[in-house]
């Protein structure tokens, strides 16, 4: 009886070891994400830049609210077909697909948290960057397809 106890302990001790491990490295991530102002339409946002594949996958995930100017720009070696996903989302948000001019080519509006098997969002057109932001940030400043949106990403590798 007295071995399962401490079995059991040890568990305990190590499941709340990896919890604090995975905040930390979680924390850490978010932290020494680069950002850069986005000027989109009538929006200024202050944005993340998501280049590695972790950052990518994670994108905003796990966020209970985003702010108004906050925004996670994805950054892309070549165009191509850019699929979005929900995963781990708490909070709607719009998504803008971007060609490799920064251009607007696609627009999501007020995508929502969804649960398995996830939708998958695309544009129709070959994209090189995708900004996600709070929903309803594309209609209040006028973001949809055609659009110049401009940002910087020297320094940033």
């Amino acid at each position: 009886m007295q071995a399962a106890q401490t079995v059991m302990k040890w568990l305990i001790i190590l499941g709340v070891l990896g919890m604090i491990g995975w905040a930390i490295f979680s924390a850490k991530t978010t932290m020494n994400m680069k950002t850069t102002t986005v000027y989109a339409g009538k929006a200024i946002l202050r944005a993340q830049i998501a280049k590695d594949d972790a950052a990518k996958e994670k994108g905003l995930a796990g966020r209970a609210q985003i702010a108004r100017d906050e925004a996670m720009i994805f950054v892309f070696d070549k165009d191509g077909d850019i699929p979005i996903w929900m995963k781990g989302m708490e909070t709607s948000i719009d998504i803008i697909w971007l060609n490799d001019k920064k251009k607007v080519v696609h627009v999501e509006n007020n995508v929502e948290p969804d649960f398995e098997p996830h939708q998958v969002y695309k544009s129709p057109m070959p994209a090189r960057y995708v900004l996600e932001t709070r929903a309803g940030t594309a209609k209040k400043f006028g973001i949809k397809p055609g659009l110049s949106v401009r940002f910087e990403l020297e320094d940033q590798k």
